[in-house]
Order: structure tokens, then sequence, then C-alpha cells
């Protein structure tokens, strides 16, 4: 597929083996299933996210329509997943997205502390707007690298049809600032992850801010979601999709009725107070702590659930295997890590049926397209014993369990793809310019750099950084 660009093309990948190809035609897909109601005034907001996730499905064409490359990349195609962006953004319209809003959160958020790069366009031009240290940034060096290429892919592939829109991309696994809990529309309170009273700076503004990021619950309302970096540096297309006729050579009655997983040793961040990330082991027992900051779900499930049904459940943070040796298995269980794991991402592909653990966070495409018992099964909604009644459901119903593990294929195949995340950001790009309330300009970021050089000449002028500049990548 020939894809024009407005300043040059990104198709080549370095170190990769990224081949632009034309996404399937558009296809129905299920509804996204609600996450956890929160208490009070969160209650509030979740109504109103659950309002606004149909009702945008299928909104009036906007000015992204008018790019030649929306239509060439068949962005309309994934329409299914657009609804997540009005989702986010709700807050943004209600209140309006603000110049010191979104300046202070760039002080803040964008520093290297905090994982996190202030960016933007301006006249269809990718920017950095405030400095960084890629040294600093450590291992999210590489991380960064992945999304700079990929705003310079959207660069490269919408020009100037991009809005002109500043905001801070964060590298965190979970959200990491104050942000706006919604009790009436005028009426926004901070709240941070790790300090309640909010002290970050001097001269507090409050939001929405216009923070991007891989994951959050609904407690971070105005955090705008977009896709994961882990599907830039492990070449999804190639790695996973590419590769699905491969995992389903093992016939689904070949497939063992056991439960896989093999695991890092990650434990969930959370906000005490976010009752829709509350954690109970068997029975309802408490295993969070650290005043319930830290859930170790990973170690509670691993070391608790095998010893249930050692024939049916077989997960360990030892014995790592291969991706394809997984199609041995009927069922594969994602457990979550810090926030959300990228990991359903790859099994989705595997021709197995996922078990998904609701952890009451949320990636970019959850709540539009995953839903139980079509293309994933979820459990430990809140007792991961709920995973036994789970595996006897899907020992009582094989032939519909082997139709969800086909219907996460098509999932996959269908809408996780280079083209559906870049459409995905030219989408997002566009709503949250439409929630600006003031006029952006370039001059307002005296620092600005163009991407392409921070990418080209910083970027490679330090050990750190150019490790992360000789990174694999996709789009």
């Amino acid at each position: 597929m020939a894809v024009s660009g407005a300043a040059g093309s990104t198709a080549s990948v370095r170190g990769g083996r990224w081949q632009p190809q034309q996404p399937p035609p558009p296809s129905s897909s299920p509804s996204g299933h609600g996450g956890a109601s929160l208490l009070g005034a969160a209650a509030l907001l979740a109504a109103l996210l659950a309002c606004l996730l149909p009702a945008c499905a299928h909104a009036g064409p906007g000015a992204y329509v008018a790019a030649a490359n929306y239509s060439a990349l068949h962005c309309e195609g994934f329409e299914p997943t657009y609804p997540q962006i009005d989702a986010d953004l709700a807050v943004h319209r209600a209140l309006g997205t603000h110049l010191n809003a979104t300046q202070y959160i760039a002080g803040y958020l964008g520093s290297v502390q905090m994982r996190g790069l202030t960016v933007g366009f301006f006249g269809g031009v990718a920017y950095l707007l405030t400095p960084t240290d890629f040294p600093g940034l450590s291992h999210h060096a590489k991380l960064h690298a992945m999304y700079i290429r990929q705003l310079l892919h959207v660069q490269d592939t919408f020009g100037p049809d991009l809005p002109d829109v500043a905001f801070v991309l964060t590298t965190s696994d979970t959200p990491r600032y104050c942000s706006t809990r919604l009790l009436n529309a005028s009426s926004p309170q901070p709240y941070n992850f790790s300090a309640a009273d909010c002290h970050h700076t001097g001269g507090f503004v409050p939001g929405p801010y216009p923070v991007m990021g891989i994951g959050k619950s609904d407690w971070w309302p105005d955090l705008l979601l977009v896709p994961n970096f882990h599907f830039h540096m492990k070449l999804y297309d190639n790695t996973s999709l590419a590769l699905v006729e491969q995992f389903a050579q093992v016939p689904w009655a070949q497939r063992k009725p056991i439960l896989f997983g093999r695991f890092s040793k990650y434990r969930m961040n959370r906000c005490p107070d976010d009752v829709s990330t509350a954690k109970w082991g068997l029975g309802g027992k408490r295993i969070c702590y650290n005043g319930g900051k830290t859930c170790p779900t990973r170690e509670y499930f691993i070391r608790k659930m095998p010893e249930k049904d050692p024939t049916r459940i077989d997960v360990s943070f030892r014995a790592k295997v291969p991706m394809l040796r997984h199609s041995e298995y009927k069922y594969l269980v994602n457990l979550e890590g810090q926030g959300i794991s990228s990991r359903l991402e790859q099994l989705l592909p595997m021709s197995s049926a996922v078990f998904k653990e609701a952890s009451g966070y949320y990636a970019y495409y959850y709540r539009t397209l995953l839903k139980h018992r079509v293309n994933i099964i979820e459990f430990w909604r809140k007792v991961p014993e709920e995973v036994m009644e789970e595996l006897d459901w899907a020992a009582a119903h094989d032939p519909q369990v082997a139709r969800i593990a086909q219907a996460g294929v098509a999932l996959a195949r269908t809408y996780l793809t280079g083209p559906g995340r870049t459409c995905y950001w030219y989408r997002l790009l566009h709503g949250l310019a439409g929630t600006l309330a003031y006029e952006p300009d370039l001059s307002q970021w005296p620092a600005a750099v163009p991407l392409r050089q921070v990418l080209e000449e910083q970027m490679p002028a330090s050990p750190q950084g150019r490790e992360a500049y000789e990174q694999p990548w996709a789009p």
C-alpha cells in the first residue's frame, strides 16, 4: 500500500522488519464492558463515561477526514476503538483544556523524575516543547524513543492535517500526577497518587490536564489513553500478528485444557481510595499493603491458585517458555503488572482462550473491544477463586470457548495493527484540539525543538540516548 507522507516516509525500520500492510476491512466488534463502579463522586464520572462510550461511537465526521491518508490507511475501519477517545475527553470538554494547566503539568510531569515528555504539533510538525535529559530517564529513554518515532510517523503520515496541540506523554505504568475528580461540572479537586495534598510545585493549577499514557482507572478521568509503547518495541505486527497461522497449527482438540502462564515479578500500584482497583484474596482476604497502595496480585495468584487444582493451573515466575509453546494450551492467563500488562496483546493472537484478570485498570481498547465470554474470559472481579468457576464453565462449553479463542485472534488482527494505532493517535489529537480553551501557538513554548532534531541529534549525543536511538521500532 502506498501511503503519501507530508514530510517523507518512516516506513523503513531501524533494526526492525516492518512493512506497511493494508488493514482488514471494517468488521463488527462487540461492545465494550463497563468497569467496576466507583463510590460517591466518582460514581458520577463512571456513569458519564458509560453513557459516552456507545453514544459517541458514530459521531459525525470532523476535520480529520480531510487528510488523504485517513482514507489510505482505512482509518474508518477502526471506528469501534474511537469511543474511548470521547470517554477520555469528557472532562476536558466539560471544563476546557487550559494553557496554564498544560504548562503546570508540563513543569511537573514533564520532568525526568516523572518519566514524561512535553510534546506537541504546530504547523504539522512534531516538537519537544520543553528540554529533557535522556540519561536521566534511565530505561524509560528507550520507551520515549519508541513514542518519539511514532509521533514522527504520525507527522509524516498526516502532516498539515494535524491540529496545533500540546500535551504531556508519559511512560509510567500507572498515573503519577494530580487528576481532576469530577464532583460536578465546575468543581475539580486534585488527587495525587503518592501525595494526597498534591504539593508538586508552588502555585497549583487544577486540571483537567492533557496527559497521555498507556493505562488508567476511572480515578484519572482526564488521562488520555494511547497505544502501549510495547507495540513498537516488540514489532508487534511482525512478531505476533504475522505468526497467527503458525500459532494456529496446533488444533484446538489437541491443546491441553490447562490454564498456562509465565510471568515477571511485578506488583500492582494503586490509589488506596480507588475502589475500582481494590484487590482481595481468597475469601475476600486483604492482600494489599503499604496503606493499600501495593497489591502483589501476581505473586498471590501464582502462590495460591495452583494448589487449588494443580492439574488445571500451571503458572510460574520460573521456566519461561517461547510464545509458540503457549499454543499447546487451551487457556492462557493474563495477570496485570504494575498496572495493565502488555502481554495481553501477545496472547490474543495465539488461538487460545485468554483468561484476563479484571484489575480496574484499562488500556485504550479494553472497554470498546473486549467482552467477557465473547473474545476473552474475565475473572477476579472480586476474588481470585472466580478463575475456578470460569475453568469449570470452559470445560462444560468447549465449542464456545474455541469460538472465544478465535474471536480474540480476529480482534487483534482487525484492530491492533500499525495502521489502527496510527489512526487512533490522529483521531485523539483532533479530539484534544477540540477541547482547548486557548489558541495554541509555538511561541508559548520558547524552548521548543523539532522532534526529528531531538531524535537525530540530541538523543545520540549520550551513551544512554544512543542506546535508546538504536532500538528497533515499528509503527
